[in-house]
């Protein structure tokens, strides 16, 4: 797989990972998605863009710069394959402008050739030079790409300030228009992750922003006050930021491992198997009290748990000790349970299917009341015994008598 860039709370490229002609993802522990360049190099989640130079223009010629000057920084060309073939075809690394104006943010600009390099021609940066025929752009040679190493992404975060408390509906346009009135900014990349109610990435208020010197991130983040768009941001270094999340998310894995282990320790629940006794008939009106008077007519067998709701002409009996369903059954004159005059209920042990799940059923909800008692669980589970109790609750709200 080429150029896939895992950014976790103690390490995040400020420089997206970017492929030609595919989206990659970038995975991010402590709240950061990046995913970055398609066919063109253009970022598709992750938003970056190169800050213009300071000569008057208009804004559509600044957006022009910004983002001729993106694609040809060092933000970008490190890890832009497509690119970087285009640059590698021509022996003094000339790309057609007509190869250019086929990268989708670019032509949502203009895919008018003119009027990129008249927009060019006002930039003072000289990052980006163009052919005498005006056909083609490369990076100036005397600009060489920087070697991308530990020690480089090292001096990128120590001049990278982190900001928070953007609109969530902000654009990369915006956003640079606001940052660009700081002392210099080189680099910003727009924060976001992966909605899955809609399936797309979305902006999450914050940003990174690198500047060209460690002293003018410095003075960016110890400005007394900022806001954009009446919002007051807040600001740290990225590598501060990145610390406190990277502790963060160390403490979450730390509570995760100790409920894991906790969970793992809990003895295991067993119930008594072959001792379900399923009945059949009972009027409509009878309760669950009811019911275990007619049953608690056969001696010398105890009950654990009636299944059963009023209204129900169905329901099941579990006894406390192991096979003693079909010796209950015994006890009675051909499966008929007198329940009164006129009424008897038919007997039957329950079948593999029933009573694995009433067994599960049951389990589950031992599980829960004993959460519940270590003050895991807000829910309340009745802990009295009941005959009878509230017919009227819903299934998974029944009181047990465990």
């Amino acid at each position: 797989m080429a150029d896939v860039a895992e950014t976790t709370s103690a390490e995040v490229n400020t420089e997206l990972k970017s492929t030609p002609k595919e989206e990659e993802k970038v995975a991010a522990a402590a709240e950061n998605v990046e995913i970055d360049a398609g066919k063109n190099g253009d970022a598709k989640k992750e938003e970056e863009a190169e800050a213009p130079a300071t000569e008057e223009y208009t804004k559509q010629e600044r957006a022009i710069i910004r983002q001729i000057e993106y694609y040809f920084g060092d933000a970008n060309l490190h890890r832009d394959k497509f690119l970087s073939e285009q640059i590698a075809k021509n022996e003094s690394g000339w790309v057609p402008l007509s190869v250019l104006v086929t990268f989708k943010r670019l032509a949502t600009l203009t895919t008018d050739l003119d009027e990129i390099v008249n927009a060019l021609n006002k930039s003072d940066d000289g990052l980006v030079e163009i052919s005498e025929d005006k056909q083609s752009l490369r990076r100036h040679p005397e600009r060489p790409v920087p070697e991308h190493n530990e020690e480089r992404r090292k001096e990128i975060q120590e001049r990278t300030a982190y900001a928070k408390g953007f609109p969530l509906d902000s654009q990369m346009a915006e956003i640079l228009d606001f940052v660009n009135a700081y002392d210099k900014v080189v680099n910003v990349t727009m924060r976001k992750h992966y909605d899955k109610p809609t399936k797309s990435y979305k902006f999450k208020g914050s940003i990174f922003v690198t500047f060209e010197k460690k002293e003018q991130a410095k003075a960016f983040i110890e400005l007394e006050k900022l806001a954009y768009k009446e919002r007051e941001l807040l600001r740290k270094w990225q590598i501060d930021y990145l610390k406190e999340k990277q502790e963060e998310y160390q403490k979450k894995n730390e509570k995760r491992q100790s409920k894991k282990e906790a969970k793992a320790a809990e003895p295991t629940i067993e119930l008594p198997k072959n001792a379900i006794v399923v009945f059949e008939g009972a009027p409509d009106t009878v309760t669950r009290e009811e019911i275990r008077e007619a049953f608690e007519k056969v001696k010398d067998f105890d009950i654990a748990y009636i299944e059963f709701n009023k209204g129900d002409t169905k329901g099941s009996v579990r006894l406390t000790e192991a096979d003693a369903a079909e010796k209950y059954i015994a006890k009675v004159e051909d499966a008929k349970l007198k329940f009164n005059d006129d009424v008897s209920l038919t007997l039957r042990k329950a079948n593999e299917e029933e009573e694995k799940e009433f067994l599960d059923k049951a389990i589950e909800f031992m599980k829960k009341r004993r959460d519940f008692s270590r003050g895991k669980n807000n829910k309340r589970f009745g802990r009295k015994r009941h005959g009878g109790g509230n017919d009227n609750r819903s299934h998974h709200k029944k009181q047990r008598s465990e």
